[in-house]
């Protein structure tokens, strides 16, 4: 018995020793001292809310001063109107400007006049304007050996509906994307209206400006298309359907 007490003594002396001969277990690094403390971590913050809309409507100013600009550089005579008023809120134009003349790019120093400098929608002006320029005047120059002087049309916007009928949708004139054509006068002192006289054959020119007209608008309406349209030429940008690509050129 003594000795198994003395055996025991012994094992534990040796396993005490071999414990005080293991390494301290590693301490976590100690914290930097610049470190904030759990109560100084700042909060997280919220996440800002969306744009009002008086925000979100800042890229339309921007947009109506880049096509402004872009005319104005192309040598349109052309200057920012105010929105017609209209007791109709549904009759308003994005972007109103006042189209006074329109260069012609084959015949540098030439302009085309529009007689009633007519209101319209910006982008409206930039594709009328266009057409002008671009097409007509080079076309009437040589058809008819003259140079197009001026366009006379209507005063563009117009706050009503279609045909002016008193019921039904509203005209593109309502929103400044339209424009009634009347007549074209020339350098020489003529005029060639779009309301043909009676008994004449159809002006050939005329005919291929409207057949033309055809790839720059959506809708083209003249004489022979219904009574509402049978002495002047309109001509409008309003998407019918679901696609720029439907025309009724009539």
């Amino acid at each position: 018995m003594v000795h198994t007490r003395q055996g025991l003594a012994a094992i534990f002396i040796v396993w005490g020793s071999v414990v005080a001969a293991q390494p301290a277990p590693p301490l976590p690094p100690p914290r930097p001292s610049d470190a904030p403390s759990p109560a100084q971590t700042p909060a997280p913050q919220p996440e800002r809310p969306p744009a009002p809309p008086s925000e979100a409507a800042a890229p339309s100013q921007a947009e109506t001063g880049t096509c402004l600009t872009e005319l104005k550089a192309a040598g349109f005579d052309i200057e920012t109107a105010e929105q017609p008023s209209s007791s109709n809120e549904s009759c308003r134009i994005d972007a109103p400007v006042r189209l006074k003349a329109v260069p012609v790019p084959s015949r540098p120093g030439t302009t085309v006049r529009l007689a009633a400098q007519p209101v319209l929608a910006c982008r409206f002006a930039g594709q009328f304007g266009h057409w002008i320029g671009d097409l007509v005047a080079p076309v009437i120059a040589g058809s008819l050996n003259t140079e197009l002087k001026s366009v006379q049309t209507g005063p563009g916007f117009e706050c009503r509906n279609r045909n002016g009928a008193a019921t039904g949708k509203l005209s593109a004139h309502a929103e400044g994307l339209a424009i009634d054509i009347a007549a074209f006068e020339f350098a020489n002192g003529s005029l060639l209206r779009v309301k043909p006289d009676p008994g004449a054959a159809p002006d050939q020119a005329l005919a291929s400006l409207r057949t033309a007209a055809c790839g720059w608008f959506t809708t083209i309406l003249g004489p022979g298309s219904d009574e509402a349209h049978h002495d002047h030429l309109h001509v409008d940008i309003l998407q019918h359907g679901s696609s720029d690509r439907y025309r009724i050129c009539q």
